[in-house]
């Protein structure tokens, strides 16, 4: 069985109908996606269908099994995990710069928020690779 990510235009269908609220037909992804043919299109969601990931139904196409093991789907926006983590640095951070600003600066304070900047910075990068993925 092949993965999904193997293929960059399988990738993208499956994607494509991760993000959609109802069932698309393949004249619509090959339209919204702007690929070459529709034979392509369905080939493409032929091996999505034997893998398991997207069934036909008498609407179009929907996505029966989502396999983003670092991605949250939140109503149509696929969001990787890391977002969750990186926000709550972020957060930390601006809190420990407002208390750093309120009071008077302890090296402990210092230590942590260059702790905290350098863990947000990981997460963010995390994030943008995985969103890079996620298009490409």
């Amino acid at each position: 069985m092949e993965r999904i990510s193997s293929n960059s235009t399988r990738k993208k269908i499956y994607y494509y109908l991760l993000k959609q609220k109802s069932p698309v037909n393949i004249k619509k992804i090959q339209k919204d996606l702007n690929i070459s043919s529709v034979s392509l299109v369905y080939y493409h969601i032929r091996k999505l269908e034997e893998e398991g990931l997207v069934k036909e139904t008498d609407e179009g196409y929907v996505v029966e099994k989502v396999v983003l093991s670092e991605f949250i789907r939140l109503y149509n926006h696929v969001i990787p995990t890391s977002v969750f983590w990186a926000s709550f640095f972020i957060s930390s951070l601006f809190l420990m710069i407002i208390f750093l600003i309120l009071n008077r600066p302890l090296d402990g304070e210092i230590f942590g928020i260059i702790i905290v900047s350098i863990t947000s910075a990981i997460f963010i990068n995390d994030i943008l690779k995985k969103y890079k993925d996620l298009i490409a």
